[in-house]
């Protein structure tokens, strides 16, 4: 970890988990499908041997709409095809399930892999339909997590920083510096990149990130990073990207959140 000069010196390391499993890309919704089917069978079995149920049967009732409807989708998914998609076999997927079903509550956390996907939206529909079935929403120590990014990247957003602010938000802009902001729509990350490599923006500035390495290629990002004439990155601290010097390179160090100067 950065934080740990001990750990950077001794390349030793924080162990984050007791499990790991490598889903195939793409395969998210296959594991979380088979750990679904997993805990509907078993619930299913449980109520059969008169046993309590593994399922929040009363939060369902109440507080979900659908769940026939994923039962039967989940149902007549098939083995051998939620193992190619996921990668992983059936006890493996097993062994998830059983570790969710024991846990009184669960946090689901999530970070980009999820969400920058050609079915970013199902993926997360999935995980909360999986937290929903034992009703880990709404109640302490349970739901779910989504981690951006970097560091504070939801605080730029809550402050405006977009490529699609609201009218709304453009007027009191306007109004509060005396200036009428432009109306047209700027540049995401992929798109800024591409504006970049094609030399439509000359100029890049960072509210802190790592955007060199953000970029899905990044051996094609580099070297049109340093042909900008300005680069301004405003930075809690160094990253791979201030190496890519443009013309003009600038770094404007700042405290991070929880700093004391």
């Amino acid at each position: 970890a950065p934080q740990n000069p001990f750990e950077m010196l001794t390349n030793s390391e924080t162990q984050l988990a007791s499990a790991y499993y490598n889903v195939r890309i793409g395969g998210d919704m296959a594991l979380l499908k088979g750990m679904m089917r997993l805990l509907i069978e078993r619930d299913d079995a449980a109520s059969a041997a008169g046993r309590p149920s593994l399922l929040d049967d009363e939060f369902i009732q109440t507080h979900t709409v659908g769940f026939d409807e994923l039962r039967r989708d989940v149902l007549n998914s098939e083995w051998k095809d939620i193992e190619r998609i996921s990668g992983l076999s059936q006890t493996q997927i097993a062994e998830l399930a059983d570790a969710y079903a024991a846990a009184e509550r669960t946090i689901i956390c999530y970070g980009m892999g999820i969400t920058q996907h050609e079915h970013g939206t199902q993926n997360v529909q999935q995980l909360v339909n999986l937290l929903l079935m034992k009703g880990n929403i709404g109640k302490p120590g349970a739901g779910i997590c989504p981690l951006r990014g970097h560091s504070n990247v939801q605080g730029d957003r809550t402050v405006g920083i977009t490529e699609k602010p609201s009218a709304e938000f453009l007027a009191r802009l306007g109004e509060r510096y005396g200036f009428t902001p432009p109306q047209a729509p700027g540049h995401a990350a992929i798109a800024s990149m591409q504006a970049i490599c094609t030399g439509q923006a000359r100029a890049l500035i960072c509210m802190g990130g790592n955007f060199a390495l953000a970029m899905p290629d990044r051996e094609a990002s580099a070297v049109p990073l340093t042909q900008l004439d300005l680069a301004v990155h405003v930075a809690t601290k160094l990253n791979r990207s201030h190496l890519l010097t443009a013309r003009h390179s600038y770094i404007l160090p700042v405290l991070g959140r929880s700093e004391i100067d």
